[in-house]
C-alpha cells in the first residue's frame, strides 16, 4: 500500500456493517425517488432502484423483499423527515402561531425539496388504489396532521387570536385539502402554478377566516409574535 493511501486509511476508518447498511439505503432511496418521478411507481423496479443507487441488480429485492415494502419504508423515511421539518419551523410555538409556522413549512418542504415532495405524492396517488397497506399508513399519517392542525386553532382560540366559533376539526380538514390539492395540481402541472404566491393569499384568507367575526364587531383581531 503507498504512503498516500495508507494515510487516507487512517484518517477514513471503515464503516461497521451497520453504516453501511444505512448508506446503501439511504442511496436507494433516493434512487427509487428519481424513479418514482420520471416513470412513476408501477413502471419502478427493484433491479432498477439497484442499478441507480450503484449497487447490483439483487440487492434492492434482498434487501426489501418487495416494490411494496420499499415504497412502505419511503413513506417512512418521508414521515421522519417531515417531522423533523416541521419541528424546525414550529418549534415551541402554540396556536394561530404555529399554524401559520406549520404552512411555512410546508411551502419550504415543497419549494427546497421538490424531487422528493414529487416522488412522495406520486406515490401515495397512485398506490391508494392498488397498495391497502400503504393507503392503511398513509390515512394514519393524516390522521395526525389533522390532530396538530385541530390542536393549533384551540390553542389559537383559548388565547384569543381565534375566534371562538371556529369548528377545530372541520378546519384541519380544509387546511389539509388546501394543501393536498395544491400539491395535487403542481404534480399535473407545476409551471401553472406559483407555490409562493399561492401560499402568500391562502393566509391571507386563512387570516380573515379566523378572525373575521372580531373585525368585523370592531374588535382589534392581535397578531401572534
Amino acid at each position: 500500500m503507498s504512503r498516500i493511501k495508507a494515510e487516507v486509511a487512517k484518517k477514513s476508518p471503515r464503516m461497521t456493517q451497520a453504516e453501511r447498511t444505512a448508506l446503501s439505503d439511504s442511496r436507494m432511496y433516493e434512487a427509487a425517488m428519481q424513479l418514482i418521478s420520471e416513470i412513476g411507481t408501477h413502471a419502478t423496479t427493484l433491479k432498477e432502484v439497484g442499478e441507480r443507487a450503484g449497487y447490483s441488480r439483487g440487492l434492492a429485492s434482498n434487501r426489501f423483499g418487495s416494490k411494496e415494502a420499499l415504497f412502505a419504508n419511503l413513506v417512512h423515511d418521508f414521515n421522519v423527515k417531515w417531522v423533523d421539518e416541521l419541528g424546525l419551523f414550529v418549534g415551541g410555538r402554540t396556536g394561530l402561531s404555529a399554524l401559520m409556522a406549520g404552512l411555512e413549512a410546508v411551502e419550504d418542504f415543497l419549494v427546497n425539496q421538490s424531487t422528493y415532495m414529487k416522488a412522495m405524492y406520486i406515490l401515495w396517488y397512485e398506490s391508494i388504489s392498488i397498495n391497502n397497506d400503504l393507503r392503511v399508513r398513509l390515512g394514519e399519517y393524516h390522521v395526525v396532521y389533522r390532530r396538530d392542525v385541530e390542536r393549533w386553532v384551540r390553542e389559537g382560540i383559548a388565547e384569543g387570536f381565534i375566534r371562538p366559533a371556529v369548528d377545530p376539526g372541520r378546519f384541519a380538514v380544509q387546511f389539509c385539502a388546501f394543501i393536498f390539492g395544491t400539491i395535487y395540481q403542481w404534480l399535473v402541472n407545476p409551471e401553472a402554478i406559483d407555490i409562493k404566491s399561492t401560499f402568500q393569499d391562502y393566509r391571507s384568507s386563512m387570516l380573515e377566516l379566523l378572525g373575521e367575526r372580531r373585525r368585523a364587531s370592531g374588535e382589534r383581531m392581535a397578531g401572534p409574535e
